[in-house]
């Protein structure tokens, strides 16, 4: 009974994490899909502003503020773009962007992939494949 309700919770934990990974890709997904059917653009960045948060009793929150400039049918379009971390880009810096045909100052910079993140999937990919295998491998029993 203790080696089924073991195998139990082994199945359902490589479940959960099989969920959550394919629910995080998902909606990253619907995030950023359709800034790639978007036009693309080269914008100039004119400002920079990094910034720490806290409160008390909290992690400190570190994000950027970055206002770019650039042009869409002739007019030159002013827009900000506020990132979950610190930015490395500098006034003056040329980046690609895809922006919203609709509005234009509805923008999403064209990053290259992180590759921290890509490093931390591969331990987590390797983590589920170990934790499916012996969650669905038979068990073997003691013969008496």
């Amino acid at each position: 009974m203790k080696k089924f309700i073991a195998k139990s919770i082994r199945i359902g934990i490589v479940i959960i994490s099989i969920i959550l990974i394919l629910l995080g890709f998902i909606v990253n997904i619907r995030e950023i899909a359709p800034y790639y059917s978007y036009p693309k653009a080269e914008a100039r960045v004119l400002d920079v502003h990094n910034y720490q948060k806290s409160s008390q009793g909290q992690d400190i929150e570190y994000g950027s503020r970055i206002r770019l400039e650039y042009t869409v049918q002739g007019k030159q379009v002013i827009s900000w773009r506020e990132n979950n971390r610190d930015s490395i880009l500098e006034a003056g810096d040329t980046i690609t962007i895809a922006y919203n045909p609709d509005n234009p100052t509805d923008c999403k910079m064209m990053e290259k992939p992180d590759t921290m993140t890509i490093i931390a999937l591969i331990p987590t990919i390797i983590f589920i494949a170990l934790m499916s295998k012996k969650a669905l491998a038979p068990s073997k029993e003691k013969g008496d």
